[in-house]
């Protein structure tokens, strides 16, 4: 079996030759089905991210959920302990070149996201690979396996192109499956044991 930095080197590759209209029209083909889940539709807040290097765009998930009156949050990365924060976010505009020139919010604590039982969350996550049992293969920070590991009660939805889809990835223990998987072709749903 691949090692992951030997998966995560093959898929960039294979990602990174998407060409921009390919990605635009793969990306809005993601979003739409995304928008029709129900797990989408019930969520009080989004956890987003915001695309970057040929990543699934989401502009049109953001739009969208504003326009429904959701709060969407958007993360951000602390170098020293690689452990991510979401903050409320309404306009793209408030988002500004972060860690790996990733757009990123402000740090605000008065806009911090903090669990509410009583509301759905949905966070919308990114990745490098996925394979088909529903593991995630991220840039190698842990920055989503150490935000989620004491979240569980938070739904999960990865986007990808159905070019970065693997047959088996190498797993850890702290590696966490997602509860869906959206590509272009297909909506991958997985049971938590």
């Amino acid at each position: 079996m691949e090692t992951k930095a030997e998966i995560r080197k093959r898929i960039l590759a294979v990602r990174g030759v998407l060409t921009d209209d390919e990605i635009a029209a793969k990306s809005d083909a993601i979003v739409q089905k995304v928008l029709k889940t129900p797990e989408y539709m019930e969520a009080v807040n989004i956890l987003l991210y915001a695309d970057y290097n040929h990543e699934v765009m989401t502009r049109g998930i953001f739009e969208d959920a504003i326009m429904r009156k959701k709060r969407v949050y958007f993360p951000k990365f602390d170098r020293l302990t690689n452990a991510m924060a979401f903050y409320q976010t309404v306009s793209v505009k408030q988002l500004e070149k972060g860690f790996m020139g990733i757009p990123e919010p402000k740090e605000n604590i008065q806009l911090c996201y903090k669990f509410n039982a009583d509301e759905d969350t949905l966070v919308i996550l990114p990745g490098v690979a996925f394979d088909t049992a529903g593991f995630r293969l991220g840039y190698g920070k842990g920055c989503y396996d150490k935000f989620l590991s004491g979240r569980r009660q938070l739904s999960t939805m990865a986007l990808a192109f159905a070019c970065q889809i693997v047959d088996e990835l190498p797993s850890e223990q702290h590696d966490i499956k997602m509860d869906k998987l959206v590509t272009e072709e297909i909506i991958y749903s997985f049971l938590r044991i």
